[in-house]
């Protein structure tokens, strides 16, 4: 599945969400996860205003040189308001148009887009009687890349039967199409709810121009033949230059040291080494289990590359490229790593919503798995060796055979999107980590019963971890803490903080008593799992620490991070 046709079946997706709820019940298109995408936005009460007053001042000065009076304004006895008082008002409701557009920009593509500059007058677009015409386009481009030309296209509509039946559409023509990007919106005419007055804008999707092939002076476009509008950063990230494209050479980089916080930690440790190889920020590990004839390997992945390494030897074995089989040459995030308990496959999971099967010995690719419909964010290998378990944002754990490489069955979140997931040693007991919730699940053969389900942070469970006995779960979250539970009970046996960012890694030592923690403050620390004591902090990265692994013996911590390194941490002879 390439990377159009990912996003056209998400706006089936969407289209079919759309369609569930009533005309004024919208629950179903906001994101119940901070940070995920959400198709609308609501403006009202003071904000909304604001805005209003913004737009009275604007159009003021813009109705002192009104344009000509169109050719079918009415003419008195019929109509008494002069048409300059007329185009006032007309001006007022463009404006207010222009403002919500910017803040919807700003608020899902932030720094990546800038407005390009325009004039007002010659922007409203008038029918013959003088009324503002129910669509707008405003033009943007890349912040770090101004070449690359973006469209807003923006339609009124009455309700959300608009879209669910294609009845709102946009009209572009051959010059809209020198454009690089077209991004369509529907704004929804005011209506009075619990907060007053509102405005909610839908993102209803986006097109390329290079994938619309039409010799017509007008297009019309309708909502079923867009793409999905959650893939507009990943699309629009393509095309930009930014802080990953920097040379490995070229990096800052901090002296690597370890402070010690306590006189109880067993050993001292040192920093040992530095990998080097991705040329994007690493997301996530994973240690093959290893056995007396073969050593461990250390399996890492970042957007569109997984990395096997000898760490014995601290050598580059080979790399996975996602890009052959990626048939627009764009590829995208590896969120989740697990081997197989034999060593032999390695299954990632991406952002373009497949898992992949890779064998490690032929260093090549098994099979490529489509069923999610979202971006997978976590994996997981049965301890018989049967067994894949994924999940991700579209809300669903699925079970696949991996002999015949068929879901054998699934189960939903319902009203979340598992962005951690682990599997306890016998394979029995599957934990997930959401939106401030974690959900304990019985593996029964094909049934799945929720054992448990608590409230565990107050922002998303980004990492989890078991004890050995798998009696003890560890929980990190961005809301910067660390959480110890009793898995048994699901009571909580204490909280540890002393981040400054983030957490989003986790890895208890071999013994059972050390917790590593790894944060977006771009520091790894150490902490006693009984009393919670901090024992040590670990600088060197100088961005997010996205990643922790203990090796079998204990002795040796490795860490990956944003910055595009692995760093190995060992105990001292």
């Amino acid at each position: 599945m390439n990377w159009t046709s990912l996003l056209k079946s998400q706006q089936v997706d969407f289209l079919t969400r759309v369609k569930k709820p009533k005309t004024y019940e919208v629950s179903l298109l906001e994101s119940s996860v901070k940070g995920c995408h959400c198709e609308i936005m609501a403006f009202k009460g003071e904000a909304l205003t604001k805005l209003y007053t913004v737009a009275r001042q604007q159009a003021e000065l813009v109705a002192k040189n009104p344009p000509p009076v169109p050719p079918e304004y009415p003419e008195p006895p019929d109509w008494t308001i002069p048409f300059p008082r007329f185009f006032q008002q007309q001006a007022i409701d463009y404006l207010l148009r222009e403002q919500i557009v910017e803040r919807v920009m700003q608020e899902r593509l932030g720094k990546l887009i800038k407005k390009v500059p325009h004039d007002v007058l010659t922007s409203i677009a008038l029918d013959d009687e003088g009324n503002l015409r129910n669509e707008s386009k405003f033009c943007y481009s890349l912040f770090n890349n101004p070449k690359f030309s973006i469209q807003v296209h923006v339609a009124d509509g009455e309700s959300f039967n608009g879209i669910k039946k294609d009845k709102i559409k946009w009209t572009i023509t051959q010059d809209d199409l020198k454009s690089d990007l077209l991004i369509f919106l529907c704004l929804f005419y005011p209506f009075t709810g619990k907060h007053g007055d509102e405005r909610q804008v839908v993102i209803a999707g986006f097109l390329p121009t290079d994938l619309i092939e039409s010799s017509e002076p007008k297009i019309t476009v309708v909502p079923s033949k867009l793409l999905y509008s959650g893939g507009l950063n990943w699309y629009l990230d393509s095309f930009t230059t930014n802080e990953d494209d920097i040379d490995v050479d070229e990096e800052i980089i901090l002296a690597e040291t370890i402070q010690i916080a306590s006189d109880h930690i067993s050993g001292d440790w040192e920093y040992w080494q530095t990998l080097r190889g991705h040329t994007r920020g690493i997301n996530c590990l994973a240690f093959s289990p290893g056995n007396k004839n073969k050593a461990p390997l250390l399996a890492s992945g970042s957007r569109g590359e997984t990395k096997l390494w000898d760490l014995n030897k601290g050598e580059l074995i080979c790399t996975f490229s996602e890009l052959p089989w990626s048939k627009s040459g764009l590829v995208d995030e590896i969120n989740a790593l697990a081997f197989s308990p034999d060593g032999q496959i390695l299954v990632s999971g991406g952002a373009d919503s497949t898992i992949k099967i890779w064998h490690v010995g032929a260093k090549d690719l098994i099979d490529i798995l489509h069923k999610h419909n979202g971006m997978v964010r976590g994996v997981a290998c049965s301890p018989d060796n049967r067994m894949i378990f994924t999940g991700g944002d579209d809300r669903r754990i699925l079970y696949w055979d991996l002999q015949s490489r068929k879901v054998n069955s699934s189960f939903s979140l319902d009203d979340t999107t598992a962005h951690a997931l682990v599997l306890s040693q016998d394979g029995k007991t599957l934990v997930t980590g959401s939106y401030r919730k974690i959900k304990i699940w019985r593996l029964d053969g094909e049934e799945t019963l929720l054992q448990n389900s608590f409230s565990a942070h107050s922002h998303i469970v980004s990492c989890l971890c078991w004890s050995n006995d798998s009696k003890i779960l560890i929980s990190g979250s961005r809301d910067q803490s660390i959480k110890v539970w009793n898995l048994e009970t699901g009571t909580l046996i204490r909280t540890i903080k002393g981040h400054s960012g983030g957490v989003f890694a986790i890895a208890l030592s071999p013994d059972g008593e050390i917790i590593a923690s790894g944060s977006a403050d771009k520091t790894i620390k150490l902490w006693h799992l009984e009393s919670g004591e901090l024992l040590a902090t670990f600088i060197g990265h100088t961005n997010s620490v996205t990643g922790l692994k203990f090796t079998t013996s204990g002795e040796i911590l490795v860490s990956a991070s944003l910055d595009k390194t692995i760093k190995i941490w060992q105990r001292a002879s």
